[in-house]
């Protein structure tokens, strides 16, 4: 039962902690050296997992970067990444967008 317990907690935590990193956070000063990640899987509403990796958007990708986030049913593109990762870890091979939500 305790271990239960404790199990249930941890879960609790590690799903808290991830949404406040899929969603709440801005796109950093600069994009990072550290690649952001999808942390959902094809088929699904797709969440990156550290929103503070994006740089801001170039103003020559902004026009491109909202068509992309409008098409998934988003606003605008406010964060841009050169070469991200996919769920499983490979590289897009092309550009990145932070999408708001709203």
């Amino acid at each position: 039962m305790k271990k239960t317990a404790l199990g249930i907690i941890a879960l609790i935590l590690s799903i808290v902690v991830s949404g406040c990193t899929m969603l709440g956070l801005s796109p950093g000063p600069t994009p990072s050296s550290t690649a952001p990640k999808l942390v959902t899987p094809p088929g699904q509403k797709q969440y990156w997992n550290d929103a503070s990796l994006f740089g801001p958007v170039p103003t020559k990708y902004q026009e491109e970067g909202d068509k992309y986030c409008q098409a998934e049913n988003n606003k605008t593109a406010i964060g841009y990444y050169p070469n991200p990762k996919k769920y499983d870890g490979t590289y897009f091979g092309k550009r990145g967008y932070l999408c708001s939500l709203n």
